[in-house]
């Protein structure tokens, strides 16, 4: 049958092809139609693979979409047979010996931050500097008076180098502050300078090709990447759940033995690839997001996610989400042990939302979809009381992110993202109005040309708050990663606090500095050196960062137990043990503090109870001491088991069910 097809002037030959006779050219017009046609095509083409990027938009050299993994520079040989001597003749008793004289390397448990300046630095050395006159009678002199001011066995002189004229010296800890400052009144007839041991070094600069291309790897630094990385790249304690469309977990970039529990919704297995032939847009979504929050680093492939440490476990929601899906996906997350979620998706919204003024929006948000927002609010609270963090992409509509029922209220993180420029992305979702007491935008990231993995060993960069939502949820791996006990509340706070203002806009969150953040929860930590100089420093409530699992009848019951140490006095106090999951009780028992130099004991003597519980807390004796960055370094043991792996403890404000 001949098919008619219909225009507003009657009936259309459009499907006849193009040989048949058209008017008075007949076969040679339309001939010599389609070659001009073709020649233009063909221009046209030939000068867009010669235009070098006039649209703005990022290419990806060939060292990341073809890495050979090959050193290109050439083999340079070096003379390594060089000696610089760096000793005196007759150096005396108190400079090292020719065979010692050299700088000794720092033991990582003796750095510390300096609370004033923020530097890492060796807390048991100083640095010495003489006069560029100095000869060997000075360094004999200065050493020889040196000994006379501290003739104690703690203090030596571990290094000396008359070329530089540097000395460096070895000193108690808790001393270091004293002595720099009293050194230079007490030898006075030498010119010299003393100064601390601080750490030095470029942040970590991973040797993904990436970073070779600063155009590509932009977004690292505005977030303190870098820095952060030099504290914690995260810890394979710490799970990261992605639930996202599918994975390629062949690829370079999220292969590894980090992967656990991995889940396909729609087919209930582990297999979280797309079937053959689906959408390769879905199967590139999940792959990009993972590898942007945790990819692997360091491995001469492609990019590095944020938290390259921590464990990974791939949620696949297939190609088409739903609420269900989703919730699925999420839920399954939580009861697998996942510490922090990442969501880049959303509800999907008909395109007449953007007609709507902000005013409406805001109204819309307060008043409909609330069965789906009590929904997602019961899910949020259920992660919270598993002490799981979830991040959410707060959407790319350019509209009030509260729209989306599951981005209303302060249970969950909810990450806007802003461009090149640091100012909030023409597409991104907003939530913030001050003057209101109005706050749907938790915080922003990074959210244009962000690269990550594609499948089958390719990569590619993208737009959206999708992209933007990893890098917080790798942020958040990292903080948890120093203390997984933090609250969603408390890593928002944490997250504000230190995050730096949107110029010129506060209607999304605060840029995420990184390094803040994680110096901010390493800052409430107990300091030994502080407790030990002053007992009543240790007086009020601390909090273990170790979060304990309870058990009953040999299985897990899915609680989470915070541990808190309430001192009263130098030497007693009380121990709870508050389960925060199900039950919200605390189990009480008195403690015994036991002082002896570096190193503070708490027993436990009894079961800790609750009176309207019939179980118990069995006795446990932590024994603390001082630990990297002489924080007070935790172990604990029972009649029944050995010592655990050390946690640490922070000052806390109040109990969480207070």
């Amino acid at each position: 049958m001949k098919k008619i097809y219909f225009g507003p002037k009657g009936t259309v030959k459009w499907h006849e092809p193009f040989w048949k006779p058209w008017g008075c050219l007949g076969c040679l017009g339309r001939l010599l139609l389609y070659l001009v046609l073709l020649f233009t095509l063909m221009f046209l083409l030939n000068m867009f693979k010669m235009c070098t990027c006039s649209s703005g938009a990022l290419q990806l050299p060939d060292d990341i979409l073809n890495p050979t993994g090959e050193n290109p520079l050439p083999h340079v040989p070096v003379d390594t047979t060089l000696q610089f001597p760096n000793n005196i003749q007759n150096p005396g008793n108190n400079l090292p010996s020719p065979g010692d004289n050299f700088i000794p390397p720092y033991d990582d448990d003796d750095v510390i931050t300096d609370d004033d300046t923020h530097q890492q630095i060796v807390g048991n050395k100083l640095n010495v500097i003489l006069d560029s006159r100095a000869d060997d009678s000075t360094f004999r002199q200065w050493a020889d008076e040196f000994k006379r001011l501290y003739p104690g066995e703690q203090y030596s002189i571990v290094f000396y180098d008359p070329l530089t004229k540097l000395l460096q010296i070895q000193i108690p800890e808790q001393e270091r502050e004293a002595i720099m400052q009293n050194l230079p009144n007490q030898i006075t007839d030498i010119s010299f300078k003393v100064f601390p041991e601080g750490l030095m070094g470029e942040a970590a600069q991973p040797n993904d090709p990436i970073f070779q291309h600063q155009e590509i790897a932009w977004y690292f630094n505005p977030i303190q990447a870098y820095e952060a990385w030099q504290i914690t790249k995260g810890s394979p304690d710490i799970v990261v759940a992605i639930v996202d469309s599918y994975f390629d977990l062949n690829h370079d970039d999220l292969n590894s033995d980090r992967i656990v529990h991995p889940f396909s919704v729609p087919r209930h297995t582990g297999n979280v690839a797309p079937a053959q032939g689906a959408d390769e847009v879905a199967f590139m979504h999940g792959s990009m997001v993972a590898s942007q929050a945790l990819g692997n680093m360091d491995n001469n492939r492609g990019t590095a996610g944020i938290a390259p440490g921590c464990k990974f476990m791939p949620v696949s929601l297939g190609h088409r989400f739903t609420m269900m899906t989703i919730l699925e996906g999420l839920l399954y997350a939580i009861y697998q042990g996942a510490d922090v979620i990442n969501i880049s998706a959303g509800c999907s919204f008909d395109p007449s939302i953007n007609s709507m003024s902000t005013e409406q929006q805001i109204a819309f948000s307060q008043q409909e979809c609330l069965i789906e927002a009590d929904v997602w609010n019961y899910v949020a609270n259920l992660a919270n009381e598993r002490n799981v963090t979830i991040v959410w992409a707060a959407g790319n509509d350019n509209v009030f992110a509260a729209m989306d029922p599951s981005k209303r209220g302060d249970a969950t993180i909810k990450v806007s993202a802003v461009d090149k420029n640091l100012r909030k992305a023409d597409f991104s979702n907003y939530g913030n109005f001050p003057d209101r007491n109005i706050e749907e935008s938790t915080i922003s990231a990074p959210g244009v040309d962000i690269m990550g993995a594609m499948p089958y060993n390719t990569y590619n960069i993208g737009p959206g708050t999708s992209f933007a939502a990893p890098i917080v949820t790798g942020a958040v791996a990292l903080m948890k990663s120093l203390d997984p006990t933090l609250t969603t509340t408390e890593i928002a706070s944490i997250l504000q606090e230190t995050g730096k203002p949107i110029q010129g806009d506060n209607s999304i969150g605060k840029l995420i500095q990184i390094k803040d953040a994680l110096l901010k929860v390493q800052s409430s930590f107990a300091n030994m050196n502080d407790i030990m100089n002053n007992h009543q420093q240790f007086l009020g409530l601390w909090q273990s960062t170790r979060l304990l699992k309870k058990y009953t009848n040999g299985q897990e019951t899915g609680d989470h137990i915070r541990i808190f140490f309430n001192i009263t006095a130098e030497n007693q106090g009380q121990i709870i043990y508050y389960e925060e999951s199900s039950t919200k009780k605390d189990y009480v028992a008195p403690l015994r503090l036991l002082w002896q130099q570096n190193k503070i004991t708490m027993k436990q003597e009894q079961n800790a109870v609750n009176e309207t519980a019939t179980d118990t807390y069995v006795p446990c004796t932590y024994v603390c001491t001082p630990g990297n960055q002489q924080r007070l370094q935790c172990t604990y043991t029972t009649e029944n088991s050995g010592s655990t792996e050390p946690f640490f403890l922070r000052r806390a404000e109040r109990r969480n069910n207070e």
